[in-house]
């Protein structure tokens, strides 16, 4: 910093004197011959004055100018910025001490030079360096460049260099003047920033907005090569039961290790993408189609897939469903083209999965029908659609009727009458699952409520009304408004449930337990239960499914896995119900085996309740008479 209380300094004698001498010549106040060099005469003392503080300005815009000097060479230092001035003619350089600095040259032993400085760049940016250079001098514009370091100071090294043009006095560019900074760590933070930015963290495979934009290009040049891109989207069959079986933690290692498999597979023309969850793409960009698209998707199905050994874990088998759209068969633009490969793929999924397929037209009819289903579904509840079935259940020992179970119809005047394994899981995809099953609960339990016969009714819930926390709530309230006695409810939920956040799923059976509900196990033998859920659950009854029964006969294996099942609820004190009676034979087997109830067609089929008037208003139980059995059957 300049010194504002700085002594203002004396002029020695001789020096007044010259300056008096040439002062008063130039004013004619004294003639030359005339001149005093008295100091104390009053023009010499206002001469003295006035040349003092004119040099005192002086060395203090000086020393100014020195300190910013100073302090501009520190600051270049420490950001590392160095310059660079060429003179046109004849490339006349000189270079600064940090512009030595940062090329290493600490000894200065390089020649500062137009020529060396392209030089120490790479040599693909060189050109563009001179040509940078030369529209500086050409238009008289400054302009910006970034370029990389040759391999002789690392070729990892990235510079910016701002070139700013200096003129003459009849305005040509004579020079140019040039800055120079390392950015190597700002451009590896920007480069790492715009990798996340276009990748998948957990895979490292390109994302949904990396896609969108390569399979952009891919299509733009096939399209100048008349050449067909294929697209295959693919996902995991059953990844949803990894997650809940096993934790996300080995879910995300599943992920990791298909990226890997399929990094083995794919060529290095292919683009591989994970756009969600276990949802992946590859776009082939090259190669004869459909047969290199279709080579890939068996590859999937047979090498990629297969089982996998989870860390510290058990080993689990992987399938996968694939859809593949070709351009320009199938769509023309990259969202058409994704889109009918997920049309697809989701047709393959609900033909049986672990397949692939190649779009057809006829897909989009699906699609559309499947999208019209869900809307009718949304508001099939406020029109009053749905509707309930009533199925006797029997007792085996006594052939008498236990009660029913209460089954969800629903009977569109768009769709007709649509079968329960269609839109039930339409329900619960769509989320109005909790509503319809609360629905359905209210209905069958006034209904029950109003039979002179106290029997018991069974209703199905949904994983997904246990999951959502209040369905205790719900249920208890149902009871207070309906007044059925709780003992007469039985809730069967099936094997599926457990394995959904088995905590959840546990505190909200045990608080539907405690009201005096009983819950059942549906479907028994088909999904992921053993000894130890069923000890843990606070299960009333097994139900077992009718598969086992369809092809039930003495000796059959069927047969074996019958007694096993009753021998199972027999030691841990649960009776068991058997569904999809539906012959004479199949019931004297189960008798014989000890079966508690049973259920199927032979004993009744799904009807509206007022067609079993007979069983509902005796005030005794009923046995199965073959009368009976015309009216139900």
């Amino acid at each position: 910093m300049i010194d504002q209380q700085a002594t203002v300094p004396a002029l020695k004698s001789a020096e007044i004197e010259d300056i008096c001498r040439q002062l008063c010549t130039l004013t004619g106040e004294i003639g030359p011959s005339r001149v005093t060099t008295d100091s104390s005469h009053p023009l010499v003392q206002k001469f003295a004055l006035a040349a003092n503080f004119s040099l005192d300005v002086a060395r203090r815009a000086v020393r100014a100018s020195t300190e910013a000097i100073q302090e501009l060479h520190k600051i270049h230092r420490i950001a590392r910025i160095g310059s660079w001035r060429v003179i046109v003619a004849g490339r006349y350089t000189t270079w600064s001490d940090e512009m030595h600095s940062l090329f290493g040259d600490t000894q200065h032993a390089v020649v500062p030079g137009f020529a060396t400085l392209t030089q120490l760049l790479a040599l693909p940016d060189r050109a563009d360096f001179e040509a940078a250079f030369a529209s500086v001098i050409e238009t008289g514009q400054g302009t910006t460049i970034e370029s990389r370091a040759g391999d002789a100071i690392g070729a990892d090294r990235w510079f910016w260099t701002d070139m700013q043009p200096e003129f003459d006095d009849q305005g040509a560019v004579f020079a140019v003047r040039g800055i120079c900074q390392e950015i190597t760590e700002r451009k590896s933070a920007f480069e790492r920033i715009r990798h996340l930015a276009r990748h998948d963290p957990l895979t490292g495979l390109a994302n949904r907005a990396h896609l969108s934009e390569r399979l952009e290009l891919f299509l733009a040049e096939a399209s100048r090569r008349r050449e067909s891109v294929a697209v295959l989207c693919f996902d995991l069959d059953g990844f949803k039961s990894v997650n809940d079986l096993y934790g996300h933690a080995a879910g995300d290692d599943v992920l990791r290790e298909m990226a890997r498999r399929l990094a083995c597979h794919v060529r290095e023309t292919d683009l591989v993408a994970r756009i969600g969850g276990d949802e992946f793409v590859v776009v082939q960009a090259l190669g004869q189609q459909p047969e290199a698209a279709q080579s890939l998707a068996r590859r999937l199905l047979e090498d990629v897939m297969g089982t996998m050994i989870l860390k510290g874990r058990a080993e689990i088998a992987l399938s996968t469903s694939i859809g593949i759209a070709y351009y320009p068969a199938d769509a023309k633009t990259a969202d058409d083209l994704l889109g009918r490969a997920n049309r697809a793929l989701y047709w393959v999924k609900n033909a049986g999965r672990n397949n692939f397929a190649a779009y057809d037209p006829a897909m989009e009819h699906e699609h559309q029908d499947r999208r019209k289903l869900e809307h009718d579904l949304r508001l099939a509840l406020q029109r009053g659609e749905f509707s309930l079935v009533y199925q006797p259940m029997l007792c085996a020992r006594l052939d008498q009727f236990m009660g029913f179970e209460a089954l969800l119809r629903w009977n569109s005047p768009v769709h007709g009458s649509v079968p329960p394994d269609i839109f039930i899981g339409i329900a619960e995809s769509i989320g109005i699952m909790g509503s319809l099953g609360a629905w359905v609960l209210r209905t069958a339990c006034a209904e029950a409520a109003r039979w002179q016969n106290p029997l018991k009714i069974a209703v199905n819930v949904s994983p997904i009304q246990v999951q959502q926390g209040n369905l205790a709530e719900t249920v208890s309230e149902i009871l207070a408004t309906t007044g059925l006695a709780p003992e007469r409810l039985e809730i069967e939920v099936t094997e599926s449930l457990l394995i959904r956040h088995p905590e959840r799923a546990l505190a909200t059976l045990r608080a539907i337990k405690a009201l005096g509900v009983r819950i059942a196990m549906d479907d028994f033998g088909t999904g992921y239960s053993s000894l130890a859920t069923l000890r843990a659950f606070p299960f009333d009854k097994l139900k077992v499914d009718r598969s086992f029964v369809r092809d039930l006969r003495e000796g059959s294996e069927s047969m074996a896995i019958i007694n096993a099942i009753l021998g199972l609820g027999r030691g841990l004190r649960l009776p068991v119900v058997v569904e999809g009676v539906e012959t004479e034979l199949q019931a004297a087997l189960l008798r014989r085996c000890g079966a508690d109830e049973m259920q199927g067609y032979l004993l009744g089929r799904p009807l509206p309740i007022d067609q079993f008037k007979t069983i509902t208003a005796a005030r005794r139980a009923i046995r199965r008479t073959a009368a009976s059995w015309q009216l139900h059957a």
